[in-house]
Parts: structure tokens; C-alpha cells; sequence
């Protein structure tokens, strides 16, 4: 036990000095954190700009009062940095900072809205008196009946004289804009909302939200958990690879080969100091997302056992492929290509459901996938059982990732 303390503190006070390590280890993911915290974190909603031009004036060149009001509902629903152009203004230039986009209200939009939404009313009004005509049955009268239906008639006819062409809002945006679709959904929203508040009615759909567990968390609280996962993942599989090459090019495992230090003493030594870099990283992420974003996550014994196992499985991988490659380009390469992919496509950094089918179905094949998984259950939601799973297959990665690395590494080799 004294000897594999002593390596790993050689390995810790080594793996301290290189500043790159540093960098790659704790620097870049609090940088994440942040970066990824303050942009998606916040409460507020997103904030999409949006030129208004009106051409619905009064003679005066005054807003008519719908436009105004629509204007003003798109400002309320505070989704939208409102910047109103006049008339005769040309189109703004894109600074290639952000999208140009022009919601144009065309001339007599007042009068359309106003009049298409009285024939509405005449339509439900009709529609209304129909049914109930249906639920009276032989309870009215004849009599009764035919002056109702007279009435009717006489209110479906009236509707001729209401009915105008529609005047549509024109949203203009550039082909290259991803988010235009969403910002023509939400202007829809929210012409749906104020066209029922014209019509004095309210939806008959309401939606609330329930949240599976007792505590309620923020994106941050998403986000946290992917980014420890996915750097503890980087720290072993690229962090250790390029140590086991570097310790080769300096003839520090030739040294070894002539110790009695035995191999699986060297991956229990490495794996100890991986696990305690690894913590020490949690630690930080955790206390940095409590200073700075007031996060409500609480790690607990089954979310550190998960990122032991972990710390096991890319540790593993890492110093197999430190130890089958022979030059540290090489290793640096497969490294990169290994670990990068998977960082960016195991759903880490954001939710499977945003990405193409055929990515989700790769995703399921990463071990990052279920490691972030088992972690984010755990950290998030505090359930041991739905964890489970994916910390089963964690496990049986981490025991292939540590056999392959023990059988890799071969002093006679070096």
C-alpha cells in the first residue's frame, strides 16, 4: 500500500506541474460551465431580434389601433428586441453578428382583422344557435323553430357584408437564418392569442407543467452534470494516453521495467490518481456552479461511484492506447479522434432529441452516452434505480478498458 501511495503521488505531483494538463483538466471546463451556463442557464427567455415596419397608418400617419395593439403584444410577450422601422426606411444590413428579420404590417390590416373577425363571431354565433336548435328538439315549437331558423338565415347573410380579404403579416429573413422557423411559431403564438382576445375568448387547451421529481432545476443543473463527463472523460482517455507516451519518449517506463513495480500495481496507481483528478474536478464544477449560478444539485455516494467507474473505463482506454502506440502522434491522433466525436455526439453538452435520428442511434453506442446519463440521473434526479443500467454498462467498460490497458502495457517493450 506504501508503494502505490508513493506513485501516486509521483503521478499527481507530475500530472500538477504541466500547466496543459491544468488547462484541460479544470481551466477549459469551468470555461464550459460558464460559457454554457450563462447563454442557456439564465431564467429568462431568449431574446430574438425583430424589425417591425407598419404600413397599416391613419390618414394622420398614426398607427391604426390593431397594428399598434399587435405591436404591442409582440413587445408584452418579451421573446422579442422590437426595433420599428418607418415606411420608406430601407432594410437594415446584416453585420454578420445577427440575423435581419422584418415583420411587415400591411396596409388595412386593421380593417381586414377587424371585419374577418366579426364574421368569425357570426360563424361561432350561428354555429351556436344550430346546436342548440339540435338539443331543443321537439321541445320548441314549429313556430318557434321557423323564427329562429329566419333569424338564422338572417344573421348568415348579414355576414357578406364583413367578410374582406385577409391581409397576411410578411416575415422577411435571410436563407442562412436556423432560427426563422421558430420565430414564425412564435409571432403564429401569439396572433393566435391576441385573434382570440378580439374574439372574447380565452383557449379551451391549457398546459402545465409537472416536474417527475419534488425539486425543479434550471439548464445549468442540465448541463453541469455532461460537461464533468465529458472532461473526465478527455482527462483519461487524452490526458493519459499522452502521459503513458511522454513517460515512454523520457525512458521513465524504461526505468520501470526495471523495477519490481508490476503492471497491475501501475494501473491501480494510475486509476487512483485519475479517480482523485476526477473528483477534485466534480468538486470544483460543483462549487463553481453554487457561486456563480446558484445551482441546486447535490452529488451523493452512488453519483461518486459513477464517476469512479468512470474514471475507470477512459483510464483504461487511455493507457491501452498509450500503451499499443508506439509514437506520440499517434497517439495524440487516434486520441483526438476517439474522444472528440464523442464528446460532441453522445449528447453531453445537449438533449439527443435536437440531433438527426441516425446521430441518436450512434450516440447509443458511446460509453460517454450512458456515463453522462448515470450521472445526470443521479446528480438530477437522486434515482439509484434508473441509473442503473447505465452504470451497468459503465462498469463492464471500465473492466475491458482496465484489462486491455494491464495486457498493453508490457515493460519489455520499452
Amino acid at each position: 500500500m506504501t508503494t502505490i501511495s508513493r506513485i501516486v503521488f509521483l503521478l499527481f505531483k507530475a500530472w500538477m506541474r504541466d500547466k496543459s494538463s491544468l488547462f484541460f483538466g479544470f481551466a477549459l471546463p469551468i470555461m464550459f460551465l460558464l460559457l454554457f451556463g450563462t447563454i442557456f442557464g439564465g431564467p429568462s427567455p431568449p431574446n430574438y431580434s425583430l424589425y417591425i415596419r407598419n404600413l397599416d397608418l391613419d390618414p394622420q400617419g398614426n398607427p391604426a389601433p390593431l397594428a399598434a395593439a399587435f405591436i404591442q403584444a409582440l413587445n408584452n410577450s418579451r421573446v422579442f428586441d422590437i426595433k420599428l422601422l418607418t415606411p420608406e426606411a430601407p432594410a437594415p444590413k446584416s453585420t454578420g453578428f445577427a440575423a435581419i428579420r422584418i415583420l411587415t404590417i400591411p396596409q388595412g390590416f386593421t380593417a381586414s382583422l377587424l371585419n374577418n373577425t366579426i364574421a368569425t363571431r357570426i360563424d361561432i354565433t350561428a354555429d351556436t344557435i344550430e346546436k342548440l336548435l339540435e338539443l331543443a328538439g321537439e321541445n320548441l315549437s314549429a313556430e318557434g323553430r321557423a323564427n329562429v331558423s329566419q333569424g338564422l338565415n338572417m344573421l348568415k347573410a348579414s355576414k357578406r357584408f364583413f367578410e374582406t380579404e385577409k391581409k397576411p403579416l410578411i416575415l422577411e429573413g435571410s436563407p442562412d437564418d436556423r432560427i426563422l422557423q421558430s420565430v414564425e411559431g412564435i409571432i403564429n403564438t401569439i396572433a393566435d392569442r391576441f385573434e382570440l382576445a378580439l374574439l372574447n375568448a380565452s383557449s379551451a387547451i391549457e398546459i402545465n407543467i409537472v416536474y417527475s421529481g419534488a425539486r425543479q432545476f434550471r439548464p445549468v443543473d442540465y448541463y453541469l452534470p455532461g460537461i464533468v463527463a465529458a472532461f473526465v472523460m478527455t482527462n483519461g482517455l487524452l490526458g493519459v494516453s499522452s502521459f503513458t507516451s511522454e513517460l515512454r519518449r523520457n525512458g521513465v517506463m524504461k526505468l520501470l521495467s526495471t523495477t519490481p513495480l508490476s503492471r497491475s500495481l501501475w494501473m491501480v496507481s494510475l486509476i487512483i490518481m485519475q479517480a482523485i483528478v476526477s473528483l477534485i474536478l466534480t468538486a470544483t464544477m460543483i462549487t463553481v456552479g453554487w457561486l456563480v449560478f446558484h445551482i441546486t444539485i447535490t452529488p451523493n455516494v452512488f453519483s461518486v461511484l459513477i464517476i469512479i467507474l468512470g474514471t475507470l473505463a477512459f483510464t483504461g482506454l487511455g493507457a491501452f492506447i498509450g500503451g499499443v502506440l508506439k509514437t506520440p502522434d499517434a497517439v495524440t491522433a487516434l486520441g483526438n479522434t476517439v474522444s472528440y466525436p464523442m464528446m460532441f455526439l453522445s449528447g453531453a453538452f445537449w438533449p439527443l432529441e435536437i440531433m438527426p435520428d441516425f446521430m441518436q442511434q450512434i450516440a447509443r453506442f458511446t460509453p460517454l452516452y450512458y456515463f453522462h446519463v448515470a450521472l445526470r440521473v443521479t446528480l438530477i434526479m437522486g434515482s439509484v434505480s434508473e441509473a442503473l443500467v447505465s452504470a451497468a454498462i459503465v462498469g463492464l467498460v471500465a473492466m475491458v478498458g482496465v484489462a486491455l490497458a494491464t495486457h498493453a502495457t508490457k515493460w519489455r517493450d520499452f
